[in-house]
């Protein structure tokens, strides 16, 4: 496959949905809005994995550097915009900080990323622990073990009215690495972190052997519901299946109810994302991998009659590049009726084989579907991992990494 050599960015922008939807037309379409915002919020060649969230009046994105050698590998920079522009900090210096995630609790932003140990070559996988910091205040350490992973590894923080939740997928031995766990722990409100749980083992079935990837985690009420990658392995059949895992959280902490998968069976169902839309419904998305030419963007909601049925909402079938990242990444907002899913990816009579940034949204709670958004338009550029936020205004907030040029397609990226 060939690919153009250009560079990539981390790009944010931001629309109002009902002027968006009203212009969508076709899935390449040129679209007629002109967004509210669009802007290269990093600006240096070095984001990876980013993180978004929207709270009142103001926005934050979060990525870490990514660059092949030097001291810098591993910052974590955070950027906040409250109206006057873009103001980018370094969080952490300390080598290896990884994967954040973003959560907003009225005016408060909190963040959580893994901070791994000094990176050698070779070696079998980033040992860590997970870091959380509140701003204004000090970073603190939330997770006493060392634990194993890679990108898979994703803490996913949220703040509800009973405190912080967290999940992460990870091993306490480096060579299970890829054979994770699921963990979870809580803090309520001015107290303690609890202590680090499982909530699931490797393997969902008693037979065979397994993993879990990618977790994501929404709060609904006193509702914990959490997502994740489930790899199943018996033999030389290997299998991916979504699950889904709902918790109680009272005075004695979480009550884990029995997990149940949400892709169908056959399916191979990857990189997971939910978002509750608080006026008590779930919505999921993931994406069915069949092979790297032939992917669907699936959906599923749970409302008070149980969960729906699947739905396809990137309709044709959308591929994407051999190298990074080699399935399509999903990433899901939903607020009141108002629900938005973003991908990556391109389709099969794309102009250029390089990755865009594709949005679809609902007006009533997920039932129905407006048009397929472009919303990178960089057909010349890849774009990829979008984040996703919808504000109390109801503005759709996306922000994404895109390629800024070079041989190299594992570095050199902005946000």
């Amino acid at each position: 496959m060939k690919r153009p050599l250009v560079a990539r960015t981390v790009w944010s922008i931001g629309l109002t949905l009902g002027v968006a939807l009203a212009t969508a037309v076709a899935v390449h379409a040129a679209l007629d809005w002109i967004p509210a915002e669009t802007a290269n919020v990093s600006q240096s060649g070095e984001a990876r994995n980013v993180a978004l969230a929207v709270g009142e009046n103001q926005k934050a994105a979060a990525w870490w550097v990514n660059v092949p050698t030097g001291e810098r590998r591993g910052d974590l920079i955070l950027a906040r915009n409250s109206g006057g522009g873009w103001v980018t900090q370094t969080v952490t210096t300390t080598l290896e900080a990884r994967w954040p995630s973003l959560a907003y609790s009225g005016t408060a932003l909190f963040l959580a990323w893994f901070q791994g140990q000094l990176y050698t070559q070779p070696a079998t996988a980033l040992g860590g622990w997970v870091w959380v910091q509140e701003f204004p205040g000090g970073p603190q350490r939330v997770t006493d073990t060392l634990f194993y992973g890679g990108e898979w590894f994703r803490p996913r923080l949220r703040v509800g009215s009973d405190g912080w939740h967290m999940v992460f997928a990870a091993a306490v031995t480096s060579t299970r690495a890829a054979r994770g766990d699921l963990y979870y722990l809580h803090r309520v409100p001015s107290g303690a972190w609890s202590a680090t749980i499982v909530v699931t083992s490797d393997q969902v079935a008693a037979s065979g052997s397994g993993g879990v990837f990618y977790p994501d985690l929404a709060l609904a009420g006193d509702q914990v519901h959490v997502v994740w990658e489930q790899l199943s392995q018996s033999g030389s059949a290997v299998t991916y299946t979504v699950f889904h895992i709902s918790a109680t959280v009272g005075l004695e902490g979480p009550v884990w109810a029995t997990p149940m998968p949400l892709s169908p069976p056959g399916e191979n169902g990857q990189r997971p994302a939910v978002a509750a839309d608080g006026i008590g419904r779930l919505h999921v998305a993931w994406t069915d991998y069949i092979t790297d030419t032939e992917q669907y963007v699936r959906y599923r909601r749970l409302d008070s009659t149980g969960w729906s049925s699947v739905q396809t909402v990137s309709e044709k079938p959308l591929r994407v590049n051999k190298i990074r990242p080699t399935v399509v990444w999903p990433a899901i907002a939903a607020r009141g009726d108002q629900v938005c899913i973003a991908w990556h990816g391109f389709y099969p009579d794309a102009t250029m084989e390089a990755e865009e940034v594709f949005l679809r949204c609902s007006q009533d709670g997920g039932q129905t579907w407006g048009g397929v958004m472009n919303v990178s338009r960089s057909p010349d550029r890849l774009s990829l991992m979008p984040a996703i936020a919808i504000g109390s205004d109801g503005t759709v907030h996306v922000l994404w990494e895109e390629f800024q040029g070079g041989a190299n397609y594992f570095y050199n990226y902005d946000a």
